[in-house]
Formats: structure tokens, C-alpha cells, sequence
């Protein structure tokens, strides 16, 4: 289901797992495609893979979240990028970035949120927003 390397902090969770109780890991949680997470996650870092499922709250300093991945809620210090196809009810951060075909009610920032691509959000709170459409 999981390994991990206390010398680099990493926890990597294989692809297609079904992690069924709260992770809290003082360091990088990898997790590959298709994995599915039952409570929460806490971690450093965060990096989800395609085609993930969290239904708990993923609580860190900076996260990736994978294309097509469903969250319910993501509270993050510093950064978040959540990429394309992704559907999530919440995102707190400090920048978040959001490419094309999200659908995620609430999107709260400190700093910044850039918007590429066409996404629907409900609700969008920051000190600046930037929406662009790119061509790749």
C-alpha cells in the first residue's frame, strides 16, 4: 500500500490504494494514480496523481493535485496548483493555481489565484485574480 524513506521524508502511496484512516507525515506524501484517500491528509507536501479521490481535508504547505482528482477540501500555507478536470468543494491557500475544466465551489487566497483555462467557481476570494486561456 505505502512505503517510506525516513531519511528523505517520503511516503509513497502506490497506485490504485485505498488508504482507509487519517495520514499525518512530517515530510512529502506521494501518491500514485488512482489512489483513494478515506479521511484526512497532513503533510508537508502534497503531490496527488491522476485519477485520485480524498474525502477528508488535505492540510499542508504546498500541494499538487493531479488531473481529474476529487477533494473535498484543501488548506494549504503557501501554494496549491490543481490541474485539470479536478472537482473539489473548497481550496484556502496562500496562491493557488487552477488550469482548465476545474469545478471547485470555494477558491480563497491570501496572495493570488491564477485561473488558465475555463473553470467553474462559485465563489472567488482574493487580493488578485489573473484568468488566461493558454494554447497548450
Amino acid at each position: 500500500m505505502y512505503k517510506i524513506d525516513k531519511t528523505k521524508k517520503i511516503m509513497i502511496v502506490k497506485k490504485n490504494s485505498v488508504v482507509t484512516k487519517h495520514i499525518r507525515f512530517d515530510g512529502k506524501i506521494l501518491a500514485g494514480m488512482s489512489s483513494s484517500f478515506w479521511g484526512n491528509i497532513e503533510a508537508k507536501d502534497v503531490y496527488l496523481a491522476k485519477g485520485c479521490l480524498v474525502r477528508g481535508d488535505i492540510i499542508c504547505n504546498r500541494a499538487i493535485i493531479g488531473a481529474y482528482t476529487i477533494f473535498k477540501r484543501i488548506v494549504a500555507n503557501d501554494i496549491v496548483l490543481v490541474q485539470s478536470r479536478c472537482i473539489g468543494h473548497e481550496i484556502k491557500a496562500k496562491n493557488i493555481k487552477i488550469t482548465r475544466g476545474a469545478v471547485i465551489n470555494v477558491v480563497q487566497a491570501e496572495d493570488t489565484i491564477i485561473i488558465d483555462g475555463i473553470s467553474k467557481l462559485k465563489r472567488v476570494d482574493a487580493r488578485k485574480v489573473i484568468a488566461i486561456e493558454s494554447k497548450i
